[in-house]
């Protein structure tokens, strides 16, 4: 029954080969796949032997072949750098990486930046959707293996058709549509941000760049109004400090002068407590001489009358 099953399996397989041109020979002929997963992880799903992946790579030289482009061939060089898939159209050239795994975001970029160093004008990286498809040029692929090659593009394509700016597409993209514009320069991969980017149409990044443009102006005009404010709060401040420094001379001014009345106060203070000590011992000197006149006066009446009684005594005794 196995044995039924891998025939059918292989008859079917020659079948699709047939259909898309591809010689048995020539598929037995590919690299190694220990050679193609350095920039994803190791698992099956990411060699370049897998059927779905080999598929997918004929398929899309099938269609860059028909949508325009002079010529696509699978696992070709750019200069000394491996490549999945090398087309051109014109003078300029593009790679094509197809990953059945997740991508390891910093490695992925570095083989771009060294495909560019190369001569290569642009890449695309086919791989499973998650957060590197917005870092790179690519394309998440959820299945390798539709029917009848219906490739979907789930993440990496934006459009600005329900926001001002291109964001991620609600709806997956036929990856057909997405070879024929790419091919007529129609969708080109632009940055969204400062992190992270997308493939969107040359209309959307143009509505995408005015709403820029006019969010930038907007933002530019709202500076120009807050350095303007601001010019006028320094100024406002600048005229409160000298006001300030107007009040704190005059307070320190103030300061001194009720320094100078206390002071005089205190003397004036030292002046009359000098004057109290002296009328009070001037007081008390007179309160002592006015009993001693006292004194001498009941002496002097004392002595009045002795006279008067001697004088009386006298008298009669004469």
């Amino acid at each position: 029954m196995r044995t039924q099953q891998r025939a059918d399996q292989a008859c079917g397989r020659r079948r699709v080969l047939a259909e898309l041109g591809i010689g048995e020979d020539e598929e037995q002929t590919r690299g190694p796949a220990g050679d193609r997963s350095r920039y994803s992880c190791h698992c099956p799903g990411c060699a370049d032997a897998q059927w779905d992946i080999q598929r997918l790579k004929y398929w899309l030289c099938g269609r860059l072949a028909a949508f325009g482009a002079d010529t696509a061939e699978v696992d070709q060089r750019i200069g000394i750098h491996r490549v999945d898939i090398a087309w051109r159209v014109g003078d300029r050239l593009y790679a094509i990486e197809v990953r059945g795994g997740p991508l390891d975001r910093a490695l992925a970029q570095e083989h771009t930046a060294r495909l560019r160093e190369a001569g290569c004008d642009g890449v695309l990286w086919l791989c499973q959707p998650g957060y590197w498809v917005a870092h790179l040029p690519a394309l998440g692929i959820a299945d390798f293996a539709p029917p009848a090659c219906d490739y979907l593009a789930e993440s990496g394509v934006l459009d600005a058709e329900h926001s001002a700016l291109a964001v991620p597409r609600r709806e997956p993209f036929e990856l057909r549509d997405f070879i024929r514009g790419w091919v007529t320069g129609e969708i080109v991969w632009g940055y969204r941000d400062e992190m992270t980017g997308g493939w969107a149409t040359v209309t959307d990044w143009e509505h995408h760049t005015r709403t820029q443009a006019a969010v930038i102006a907007r933002q530019r005009q709202e500076l120009v109004n807050q350095r303007t404010a601001l010019a006028l709060s320094r100024k406002s401040v600048r005229d409160k400090q000298k006001q300030v420094m107007k009040l704190t001379a005059r307070l320190e001014r103030a300061e001194q002068d009720a320094q100078q009345q206390a002071d005089s106060l205190a003397d004036v203070s030292r002046k009359l407590a000098d004057h109290n000590r002296v009328d009070m011992s001037l007081r008390a000197t007179i309160r002592s001489l006015q009993q001693t006149i006292s004194h001498w006066q009941l002496i002097t009446y004392c002595a009045m009358m002795l006279i008067v009684t001697f004088v009386a005594a006298a008298m009669v005794v004469k």
